[in-house]
């Protein structure tokens, strides 16, 4: 259990560095070459590679576990996973607030104003503009960001979890 949790820590720190570290260089780099890619669309990508990098702490954890008991059923797979699921959840949640309160506190400012100049360049009315940034308002504040974080991770995490342990489970 306590191999378990250190794997979720590590794995959620990794995973916490990489996304915001992911995002700032890639909006950096967007900017400088006038590559044209959407803020929403960076993270989304970045999103998308950090599910490897959680999967690859769960399957790391599952067979740490396997090792140490010697043998490892499909249910102890799932749990081991879970847990470190949610644990990399709470560190990517934690990671969120901190950079919205603090590293990157134009954040939602920032994705509000990426978000109207895509509108616009989709040539919605003012009107359509003004109804969806109320929700793109809604969706990048600290507390969605944190709740996003939470959810996602987990339930990411429990597929994976699910998944791996179809194959890291010992097999009769």
């Amino acid at each position: 259990m306590r191999s378990t949790l250190k794997t979720g820590l590590i794995t959620g720190l990794v995973s916490s560095i990489f996304l915001f570290g992911f995002f700032s260089l890639m909006v950096w780099l967007n900017t400088k070459f006038g590559l044209g890619m959407q803020a929403s669309s960076i993270r989304g990508l970045g999103g998308l590679i950090s599910v490897l990098i959680q999967a690859i702490g769960i399957y790391m954890a599952m067979q740490n576990a396997k090792k140490l008991a010697g043998v490892l059923s499909y249910g102890q797979a799932v749990k081991t996973g879970v847990l470190v699921a949610i644990t990399i959840a709470i560190i990517v949640a934690i990671f969120s607030a901190l950079y919205c309160q603090f590293i990157n506190t134009g954040f939602r400012e920032f994705m509000i104003k990426d978000a109207q100049k895509t509108m616009i360049a989709n040539g919605e009315s003012q009107q359509q503009i003004g109804q969806h940034l109320v929700m793109v308002s809604r969706e990048f504040s600290t507390g969605t960001q944190v709740i996003m974080a939470l959810t996602g991770q987990f339930f990411t995490g429990l597929i994976i979890s699910l998944i791996a342990g179809i194959f890291v489970k010992t097999k009769k």
